[in-house]
């Protein structure tokens, strides 16, 4: 009987060392393998899937569409959250050298901004608002004056002031405004309303 139990813990301790002890060697060495390669995958697949952040730095007072549209989109998202928003007309209305708050400069970097570049380009679009506000205007005293001396309301000498008002409109949109600009800012104008109404 001992010698059967002695055979046994025999047999026990060569499986042990002979092939539970390799055994356990191969299963932690793969697992570290697999860890290490899993690791490299992972930083590959992570440096593939993020695309690189461009920001516009340069400061510019010249109409490009393209950028000008980009930053009604900008402001349109920072104007959906209250506190941002009334940092952005408090930045925007401020003087060139004003400083950025922190959480409207993460907003504006997170949207391809950097402050500076966004503060030239709010400062042109509001210019450019300001004409178009004066050739609005002109506008309705056009149509005014035209329909009152249309309907005999007013006497036909008026239409000589009219047509003075007309070329009036017609040299700002050639000299402190061009076509584009204005069309861009006919098309758009009511978000430029809205951050002044805040």
């Amino acid at each position: 009987m001992t010698k059967k139990i002695s055979r046994r813990k025999k047999l026990v301790r060569v499986i042990k060392r002979k092939l539970l002890k390799p055994l356990l060697y191969a299963a932690g060495l793969s697992f570290f393998l697999y860890l290490g390669i899993s690791n490299v995958v992972l930083q590959r697949r992570v440096a593939q899937d993020q695309v690189p952040h461009f920001v516009i730095t340069r400061q510019s007072s010249s109409f490009d569409e393209t950028e000008f549209m980009h930053m009604l989109l900008t402001v349109q998202e920072i104007m959906r959250q209250p506190g941002t928003a009334a940092e952005l007309k408090e930045f925007v209305s401020g003087n060139d050298t004003a400083d950025c708050p922190p959480f409207l400069r993460r907003q504006l970097y997170r949207m391809n901004w950097a402050p500076e570049a966004f503060l030239s380009r709010m400062k042109k679009l509001l210019a450019m608002y300001a004409v178009y506000d004066r050739i609005s205007r002109l506008d309705d005293t056009i149509a005014f004056l035209a329909a009152e001396v249309q309907e005999m309301r007013l006497p036909p000498e008026i239409s000589i002031q009219v047509e003075a008002l007309q070329k009036e409109r017609d040299a700002i949109i050639g000299s402190e405004i061009t076509p584009a600009e204005y069309d861009f800012i006919k098309e758009y104008y009511g978000i430029i309303v809205r951050l002044q109404n805040l």
